[in-house]
C-alpha cells in the first residue's frame, strides 16, 4: 500500500492513502467540472465529498442513537416538520411567484 503524509489547509498531518475506484461516467465528468470550478483536483474533491458523507452519516448514526430515548413524534409534531421542511426545501423560483401574487 502507497502512503504519504501531507499537510491539509487547517496545517494538520494526515495519512494519505491511494484507492481505485469504479464510477459511472457521467459521474466522473460532473466530479470534474465541478472540481475545476472550485479550483481543486479531482482527488481533492472526492476525498473532501466523502469526508462530508462520512460525517453526515455519522451525524444520522447519532440522531437514530439518541431517538431511541425520545417519544415518537405526535402527527401534530409530524404536520409541523413536514411544513417546515417544505417551506426550507422550495425552489427559489417558486418562493418570488408567491411574493410577486
Amino acid at each position: 500500500m502507497w502512503r504519504r503524509t501531507a499537510h491539509d489547509s487547517k496545517t494538520l498531518r494526515m495519512s494519505l492513502e491511494r484507492v481505485t475506484i469504479t464510477i459511472p461516467g457521467e459521474t466522473l465528468e460532473a466530479v470534474k467540472t465541478a472540481a475545476e470550478r472550485e479550483g481543486l483536483s479531482v482527488s481533492a474533491w472526492l476525498s473532501r465529498a466523502a469526508e462530508r458523507a462520512a460525517k453526515i452519516e455519522a451525524g444520522l448514526a447519532a440522531a437514530e442513537e439518541a431517538m431511541a430515548y425520545v417519544d415518537p413524534p405526535t402527527p401534530e409534531e409530524r404536520a409541523w416538520v413536514h411544513a417546515v421542511m417544505d417551506d426550507a426545501t422550495r425552489p427559489a423560483d417558486d418562493c418570488s411567484r408567491g411574493a410577486a401574487a
